[in-house]
Formats: C-alpha cells, structure tokens, sequence
C-alpha cells in the first residue's frame, strides 16, 4: 500500500463540481486489482453539512488532487464509510474507486462533456473553459 495527501477535494452534484474545503487529508492506494482506494478527510465541524448530503448513495464522482495542489485531479466513485467526531473538527472514510488518472484529465473532460451532448464550437468553447478553470484549489497568493 501507499499513502500520499489529499491537496484538494471535490465532489460532483448535478454536472458541477463542489470544493470541499479540508483541513488535511490522506489517501491510500491499497494496490489491488480492483483499483480501490481509501481517503480520509479531516473537514472543519462547518464543512461536515457540505459532505454529509452525500452520505448514503452508492456511487458519487469525486475528483483528488493528489500531493500538491497544481495536480490534475484524479477521478474516483466514491462512497461515505462513516464519520467520526473529533475533538476539532470531523474525520470522514470514504471507499474509492480509481476511474482514470490525473494525467488523462483533458480526455475525462472531453468524455464527460460529449456524454452530455455537446458538439461542434459549443463542445470546443465549453471545452477550453473548463480545462482553464480545472477544479484546483487557488494558489497560496490567492488565499489571502
């Protein structure tokens, strides 16, 4: 197995995706056939209401950006396991599931958005704009 830190969370609700802002993360590749991983996040008591929608359902895309922040995220199926109290703060398990690495991004893009319907310049516009404004968390200057 092999561990590595989450950078940046995301989760997919209805075509869009929605940050989950984290304290920390980790996120295990348990070197299987399947593919499977096993992430946990540590989220704010705050951010606990922005994840716990998805508590329950199956299967729900999520997109990691895995060590540093400037890394194309890597796509997963994902599925809450459980939630625990801590004493700042709320540590989430989730199952994943690998879909495609986070070097193939653009065709994850471009998969995604013909599965939608789109073509022609709507596919290319929409295309391009969502590859600049891929789902990273902003720069440490924009923090501030």
């Amino acid at each position: 197995m092999k561990t590595f830190k989450v950078a940046a969370f995301f989760l997919e609700k209805q075509g869009e995706l929605l940050p989950i802002p984290i304290q920390d993360g980790l996120i295990i590749n348990r070197e299987d056939e399947q593919q499977s991983w096993l992430i946990e996040l540590f989220l704010d008591e705050k951010e606990e209401q922005s994840i716990r929608p998805f508590e329950g359902k199956e299967q729900v895309q999520a997109r990691v950006a895995i060590t540093h922040r400037g890394n194309d995220p890597a796509l997963f199926d994902v599925a809450i396991r459980s939630f625990q109290p801590l004493e700042k703060g709320v540590s989430v398990l989730l199952d994943a599931q690998l879909r495609q690495m986070r070097n193939k991004y653009a065709k994850q893009v471009l998969h995604s958005l013909v599965e939608q319907g789109l073509e022609g310049d709507e596919l290319l516009d929409t295309f391009a704009r969502v590859l600049r404004k891929r789902p990273n968390v902003p720069a440490q200057s924009e923090k501030k």
